[in-house]
């Protein structure tokens, strides 16, 4: 059986635009793959680069074991203060801050800013319930419309949307106080 080069299979193999090997070289490497697989082939395909039928993968039968999400332990007495933001601050990293920006100040026309919004202020379930249910369609923040579409986050925890709430509503220059699982419970 012919020698193949490294190089020459690895341009057959990948395609990485390098000069197309010598027919030489592919009935060389098609002569060392034919006797890979002994007997019958259940799916064979085709390769346009090669022009060589070849056999697909075999069916390997595996066990599937369904691996259970870790949530974060909700902490003992955690409806101060720090504990909410603290929590908030992580759910809004990795859930809000896409859209409404690390700093809060959102994307002029599509999502409106948190930072000194005053869609917050007040009543502790209005942000719990936007956040529960999402919202959709034209509104007005600090006097510019914004039309994009917010999905509901309910999936998170009470304990993580109240967190989250608080997080907003005492960062980015508010300061409108916490939220509590309660107020997030009222609204699902």
């Amino acid at each position: 059986m012919a020698r193949v080069t490294l190089t020459a299979m690895l341009c057959l193999m990948t395609l990485t635009g390098c000069a197309r090997p010598r027919q030489g070289d592919v009935a060389a490497i098609a002569e060392q793959y034919s006797h890979r697989h002994q007997g019958e082939c259940s799916s064979w395909l085709y390769s346009y680069a090669t022009q060589f039928p070849y056999c697909a993968s075999p069916k390997i039968d595996v066990e599937l074991e369904l691996i259970p999400v870790v949530k974060e332990a909700e902490p003992e007495g955690a409806e101060t203060l720090a504990d909410l933001r603290t929590r908030g601050e992580k759910v809004y990293g990795t859930v809000c801050a896409a859209c409404h920006q690390a700093d809060g100040k959102g994307v002029e026309g599509t999502y409106p800013p948190l930072a000194g919004s005053g869609a917050f202020y007040g009543d502790a379930q209005n942000m719990s319930r936007i956040i529960v249910h999402g919202l959709n369609g034209e509104i007005v923040v600090q006097g510019k419309t914004f039309n994009g579409a917010m999905p509901p986050q309910g999936h998170l925890s009470d304990y993580e949307i109240a967190a989250v709430a608080t997080f907003v509503r005492t960062s980015f220059g508010n300061d409108d106080g916490i939220v509590k699982k309660a107020d997030v419970a009222a609204v699902r």
